[in-house]
């Protein structure tokens, strides 16, 4: 058991999430104990880890990096200790994440629809900046502290710690959240990060084709969707809103919307 993030690198705040990861190898241990013992718990076998390094997550680089332990057989951690990957392959994520941004184009015509884009292009222009960091061998997931070593314009951290705020409002269901939404800086923060240019327009509709992809981003086109009034499932919602601890269960669920629609 370990604890990563702002909680172990001791620069949470009042709106941060306590992130605990469980890495577990042999027969599967009891997921509902643990999770009762120690709350929302992301859960990794050690095969998947193996998996994750060929892949060259970043994320196990972030265990690495910030985790702390709290308990269990230590020597798991050896999994992923020391672990960096190839710039090869986080070029290759920060191509495809760019790739996706780009590809957005529109968000509801609302104000929870405004929330949303503000999430996923927090979590995606996040993604990128610790990519290019780490390209330059700066290994940093504290989120100022990358946006500085990125150096970028102190305009655009201001905008980037907004969509940051937009984030915190959606995860935390304040739909009603008034906050600052200039989308001419947004989009001038997306170009000065992924060194493309990238138009937002407020309302649009779901080409359903489109989004057929089993993966993360296809999850937040179908959420995105459901946001436009275009399909209605709750219990497809309740589980983006934890989407580390469903993310084994969206994958069929992307099947299941998309299919209804095509």
């Amino acid at each position: 058991m370990i604890e990563c993030g702002s909680a172990a690198r001791g620069d949470s705040n009042e709106n941060s999430d306590v992130d605990r990861v469980c890495i577990w190898s042999g027969r599967a241990p009891k997921f509902s104990s643990i999770s009762k013992k120690y709350g929302d718990i992301m859960f990794y076998s050690q095969h998947t880890i193996g998996k994750m390094k060929e892949k060259g997550s970043l994320f196990l680089t972030h265990l690495d990096v910030d985790s702390q332990y709290i308990a269990g057989d230590i020597s798991l951690l050896k999994q992923f200790k020391g672990f960096r990957p190839l710039e090869s392959q986080t070029q290759k994520l920060f191509d495809e994440t760019s790739e996706f941004i780009a590809s957005v184009a529109w968000f509801p015509d609302s104000n929870i629809g405004r929330l949303w884009l503000c999430d996923l292009l927090y979590v995606s222009l996040r993604s990128c900046i610790y990519c290019k960091n780490a390209g330059r061998g700066q290994y940093l997931f504290g989120f100022v502290e990358a946006l500085r070593a990125f150096q970028l314009s102190e305009s655009d951290i201001k905008t980037l710690l907004e969509l940051r705020e937009g984030k915190y409002a959606y995860r935390k269901t304040q739909f009603a959240k008034v906050f600052d939404f200039d989308l001419k800086s947004i989009e001038s923060v997306c170009q000065a990060v992924l060194g493309l240019q990238v138009r937002f327009n407020a309302g649009g509709a779901t080409d359903w084709l489109k989004i057929a992809r089993n993966d993360y981003w296809g999850e937040r086109l179908v959420e995105r969707a459901i946001l436009n009034m275009e399909h209605r499932d709750d219990q497809f919602m309740a589980k983006m809103l934890r989407h580390n601890y469903n993310k084994f269960t969206l994958r069929s669920d992307i099947t299941r919307i998309v299919g209804a629609h095509t």
